[in-house]
């Protein structure tokens, strides 16, 4: 199976959209900042654009326990190709989905095209 045909699968539909963003940690580890407790995480689409996955401590309040615990958060950026990381890139979770499922039905087009051709 090629890439292309992979790849729609896996996008196949929102359930399997919003799993492969979770799974982010299996993207390329692109840039590791300890000190501010960051890690990036790319995933280059076909036709150029890059998903960068920001992975960041959060803190909340937890009521029981009277006080500040820390958990891990994640916020997406979209880069058109060969665009520098800046922060008003970034989605919401929604747009990085709906992203895909635009590659995806660009990617059944071109396979349909490429089926198209080699029937005539």
């Amino acid at each position: 199976m090629d890439n292309n045909k992979k790849l729609i699968q896996l996008w196949g539909n929102n359930e399997k959209r919003q799993a492969f963003l979770a799974a982010y940690k299996d993207w390329e580890d692109i840039a590791t900042t300890p000190e501010l407790h960051l890690t990036y995480y790319g995933y280059a689409l076909p036709g150029g654009k890059t998903i960068i996955a920001e992975e960041h401590k959060t803190r909340s309040y937890a009521y029981e326990l009277k006080g500040n615990t820390w958990g891990i958060g994640v916020s997406y950026y979209v880069l058109e190709k060969d665009e520098p990381f800046y922060p008003a890139a970034k989605k919401s979770l929604w747009n990085v989905a709906d992203l895909l499922k635009d590659a995806k039905i660009q990617l059944q087009q071109e396979a349909k095209k490429t089926t198209d051709l080699e029937v005539t």
